[in-house]
């Protein structure tokens, strides 16, 4: 397999959204969180969480060059060493034809949404062929939802 989890973290900037390196995606594909997540775990496990999303930090074998495909609020991006983004477009297209060609899996995690976008735990993942990103409503507390009850009986 030509690409494989990096053990260490890139640091760098967002450097293109996967649009921008896959003009075949719509729109919609281009920003379906649970269905870029659900592709990036059947190649690579489980996802690192990070404020807003996830991240995967990953390294192509054939260029050695290392980049971090991830999700935040604006939506599944690609990130890296800015002095290396005219050689990482290239790696970056194919590696979103590896992900073309994989089946999504049913997966899930946990991550805070940022302040700006409402704080909070999030669930975020693809189950049956069809993404999410919901709320998370395991750990409240259960005097919380019997007051809501009670206040749609009144």
């Amino acid at each position: 397999m030509r690409f494989k989890r990096a053990p260490s973290q890139i640091v760098g900037p967002k450097l293109f959204s996967r649009r921008e390196v896959n003009s075949r995606l719509t729109v919609d594909r281009a920003m379906d969180r649970g269905a870029f997540l659900a592709r990036l775990w059947a190649q690579l496990g489980p996802a690192a969480t990070r404020d807003g999303g996830f991240e995967y930090y990953v390294r192509d074998l054939e260029t050695n060059l290392g980049f971090v495909a991830y999700s935040g609020p604006s939506g599944p991006s690609y990130g890296g060493e800015l002095d290396q983004r005219f050689a990482l477009r290239r790696v970056l297209e194919a590696f979103e034809e590896v992900l073309e060609r994989t089946s999504p899996v049913d997966c899930a995690i946990e991550y805070t949404a940022e302040r700006d976008y409402g704080g909070g735990k999030w669930v975020l993942g693809h189950k049956e062929g069809r993404s999410f990103d919901v709320p998370d409503r395991r750990n409240r507390p259960r005097t919380a939802q019997v007051e809501r009850r009670s206040q749609r009986l009144r």
